[in-house]
């Protein structure tokens, strides 16, 4: 009798594979890397006129890089690429000299 109840609880119960929405995770994770790649573009954007062509074509790629990463659920690559894209917008608003700096803030008021 024991061993019936417990068959029947095993077909009862979901597997535990069931209990893990894998597209929901994916467009979770792909949130998560839009998130952290938003305010960088927004960065970029504030900038890319002072930008040198090579600088610009750098930029290029590594948005490029960040969306085929974001789109992928890679949301590892994706934060790096933001970082670097971040970074080099940090790069060329220094060179710029400006004495109103780029902060997420003072973005909408541009």
């Amino acid at each position: 009798m024991r061993s019936i109840l417990l068959a029947a609880l095993v077909v009862a119960a979901p597997p535990l594979a069931r209990a893990c929405d894998t597209e929901a995770m994916n467009a979770e994770l792909t949130n998560v890397c839009n998130a952290a790649l938003r305010p960088a573009l927004e960065w970029v954007g504030a900038v890319r006129t002072q930008a040198t062509a090579a600088e610009s074509a750098a930029l290029d790629r590594a948005i490029s890089a960040a969306g085929t990463a974001c789109e992928t659920g890679d949301p590892v690559a994706g934060a790096r690429e933001a970082g670097r894209i971040a970074r080099l917008a940090g790069r060329i608003e220094a060179r710029t000299g400006t004495t109103d700096p780029i902060w997420p803030d003072r973005l909408a008021s541009r």
